[in-house]
């Protein structure tokens, strides 16, 4: 079995990789952050998608 890493996990430990200024709470915080506006701005795409196929 392929053990796969948590995203939050995966993306947290890249920041800190690339910044040297950041603790793993900030950093998780961040990809926290990002993470949920990107997925505001898919649902609302989507959903401006799915008005314009309906007119």
């Amino acid at each position: 079995m392929t053990h796969r890493q948590h995203w939050l996990i995966r993306f947290t430990d890249e920041l800190m990789t690339m910044t040297d200024d950041l603790t793993q709470d900030q950093a998780a915080d961040f990809v926290r952050r990002v993470y949920a506006a990107g997925h505001e701005a898919g649902v609302a795409e989507s959903a401006e998608e799915s008005r314009r196929e309906g007119e």
